[in-house]
């Protein structure tokens, strides 16, 4: 997993590079999947957390928000189940 995370910021970097879009949502819904203890507080679903001028391929992020909400979700269920 880590080396397919390496070579998919590899491609985003040239990617972007010739001015073409960032694919880092969707290398964080990558990770938070293969992942789950890095921690939510650990992914960047809003805009502002990238570089300005950044451009973001159009709805990963909505995507990558709604992954995290869901998985928020599953979380906050969980822990009150264990009470």
């Amino acid at each position: 997993m880590l080396i397919e995370v390496i070579s998919d910021m590899n491609s985003s970097y040239e990617n972007r590079k010739h001015g073409g879009y960032s694919q880092i949502a969707e290398m964080q819904m990558k990770m938070l999947e293969a992942y789950p203890q890095i921690g939510l507080e650990n992914f960047y679903t809003e805009e502002y957390y990238f570089p300005i001028g950044q451009k973001i391929e159009p709805g990963t992020l909505e995507n990558l928000k709604m992954v995290c909400d869901e998985y928020q979700t599953q979380m906050n269920l969980s822990s009150n189940l264990r009470k």
